[in-house]
């Protein structure tokens, strides 16, 4: 996620920022979600916060210079009106960068598997393919700048989380892809 940030104008905002945890590493400043309780989570971490869902952003045309949903975009009911706020939220040439557990991966086949269990948390999540975020950003106006693959383990093998280098490009085992966008200029 850093990778893609990086030379990025700030501000930036992260949509669904939860408890800030990763606003925090990423140097995000803004953040938005649904959840008071996270929201107080994040703003004790330092992020400035407006409770507010995806696909209704709260602030004005060409506000920020860059704008991340991670893992967060499988939640929302409509992805594409999301994505098309956040278009209008960023300023020309602005980044939107999108992490995500792609479908295809063992990641994603492992949470596609909670989710038919009947598991609280994943029962609403639509898993998307690589291809299929990189056609939402299209549909939004975006244009694909640059995709990062990480996470080459899968879970049985994955003993706990630590950082993965991420490596250029689309790399169909990777458990995690991160899809960097830019709105035109």
């Amino acid at each position: 996620m850093k990778e893609a940030l990086r030379g990025v104008p700030k501000p930036w905002l992260e949509i669904g920022v939860g408890t800030g945890r990763l606003a925090e590493k990423l140097g995000i400043s803004f953040g938005v979600d649904p959840s008071e309780e996270m929201l107080r989570k994040a703003f004790e971490r330092g992020t400035k916060v407006v409770r507010a869902v995806a696909k209704h952003l709260p602030f004005p045309s060409e506000s920020f210079g860059g704008a991340a949903i991670i893992v967060t975009l499988c939640f929302l009911d409509d992805p594409l009106k999301a994505l098309k706020g956040c278009f209008h939220i960023l300023r020309k040439g602005g980044v939107l960068v999108l992490g995500m557990v792609p479908r295809e991966s063992s990641w994603g086949r492992f949470y596609l598997k909670k989710k038919d269990e009947g598991h609280p948390f994943y029962s609403g999540a639509h898993f998307h393919t690589t291809q299929e975020t990189i056609n939402l950003s299209e549909q939004a106006g975006f244009e694909l700048e640059a995709i990062f693959s990480t996470l080459f383990e899968g879970p049985k093998e994955c003993a706990r989380i630590r950082p993965y280098p991420p490596k250029p490009g689309w790399m169909k085992r990777a458990g995690f892809v991160c899809v960097k966008a830019r709105k035109p200029r």
